[in-house]
């Protein structure tokens, strides 16, 4: 009987996350309808990223259950070509570290540019050093970085959730081909 259990613990990790991400969306809901359009597009980038690296994810989980299932009882003989399956496995597993480190900058620069175009933007500081102005700028901004840290939190969040998954593969690789 194939018990699965690494593709299993992929499944637990993402029924976990769509919890949050509908808990998250619920509390938030008030901040999308204010999210700029860059905000908006780099947090839909890094729900893109994470999908098609989470599928591949999974993907990866599968297969290497499978060649896991099968050292079990294997001779040495074809153990040393299962090893090199698991090895593949786990240097296919690093395009998940991959996309995982990327996200939170994916979220940063939707963040940066949010809060630039909010600065120079026709009621932006403009090179306008009045005091008044900038007081009314500073008071208009503090509201606008809120906004405009969703996305750099939301990378984060996927950064997390990827990098379990990342480790989840690796870990059970290593474990196999050390022989324990």
């Amino acid at each position: 009987m194939k018990k699965r259990q690494l593709f299993l613990k992929w499944c637990l990790t993402n029924m976990l996350t769509v919890v949050i991400i509908f808990l998250a969306a619920a509390f938030g809901a008030a901040q999308t309808p204010n999210l700029s359009l860059v905000g908006k597009l780099m947090v839909l980038a890094i729900l893109i990223i994470y999908s098609i690296t989470t599928i591949y994810g999974g993907w990866l989980s599968w297969k290497t259950d499978k060649v896991l299932d099968e050292i079990k009882g294997a001779d040495d003989g074809q153990a040393s070509g299962l090893h090199q399956q698991l090895a593949e496995l786990n240097h296919k597993a690093d395009h998940i570290s991959f996309a995982a480190n990327e996200c939170p900058y994916i979220g940063l620069l939707g963040a940066i540019t949010g809060i630039y175009f909010f600065m120079t933007g026709s009621a932006g500081l403009g090179g306008v050093l009045d005091s008044s102005h900038i007081k009314e700028i500073m008071s208009n901004s503090l509201a606008g970085l809120g906004i405009a840290f969703i996305p750099t939190i939301t990378g984060v969040f996927f950064r997390s959730v990827l990098s379990w998954q990342h480790h989840l593969i690796a870990h059970e690789v290593v474990y196999a081909l050390k022989g324990y």
